[in-house]
């Protein structure tokens, strides 16, 4: 039997959090930036790993930053930067000067990791838990099977996945765009909104 689908309260709750999430990890990227970064409004899906990916990824190259979470909830954090985007950022991150690829990877893999932890600590402090972010994982090429193995990961078996999420863009000094998502394993989307009072 598939579980309930949320109630309107409880989607409101979610999306509450996802603002609050993506919020201050936008926040840490402008600081890393130099400038501002926009949210769009707060994206909450239920989805499957087959269709997720056409649903929040879209078509071309890209650059998808996984990072696992440690502590209550259980899931993945994911940063997903559209190729060009990802190539603006890594300049930003390194200030314009040379650097060899494995610097600039591991210049967007710490930016990610710190987004990763403005986020997680946001959402901790409006649960009481204590989140932390596991080490990044950086995957270069098409976006929809990056997506796709995520999803898989983070919940393998039959029903929807939750994701919560947002995009961002940058315009000044650095233009650039992309996505957050928080990926989350049903039974902790569950404990999630327990959590709340939901």
């Amino acid at each position: 039997m598939s579980p309930p689908l949320p109630s309107d309260a409880q989607l409101d709750a979610l999306r509450e959090v996802a603002n609050i999430g993506c919020g201050h990890g936008a926040n840490a990227l402008a600081r890393l930036v130099g400038g501002r970064v926009d949210l769009s409004v707060p994206l909450v899906r239920l989805t499957s790993a087959q269709d997720g990916p056409a649903l929040l990824g879209g078509d071309g190259p890209a650059v998808v930053v996984r990072l696992g979470m440690t502590g209550e909830l259980r899931g993945a954090l994911v940063l997903l930067l559209p190729a060009r985007d990802s190539d603006a950022l890594e300049s930003a991150l390194v200030r314009g000067q040379p650097a060899a690829p494995e610097e600039r990877e591991s210049a967007l893999a710490e930016a990610a990791n710190i987004i990763a932890s403005a986020c997680l600590s946001a959402i901790g402090r409006l649960t009481g838990w204590r989140l932390l972010p596991t080490v990044p994982r950086l995957e270069r090429g098409p976006v929809r099977p990056a997506l796709a193995g995520v999803l898989g990961e983070v919940e393998s078996g039959p029903g929807p996945v939750v994701v919560l999420g947002a995009d961002f863009t940058a315009t000044a000094p650095t233009a650039l765009g992309g996505r957050m998502l928080l990926v989350l394993e049903r039974g902790s989307a569950q404990a999630l909104l327990t959590r709340l009072g939901l």
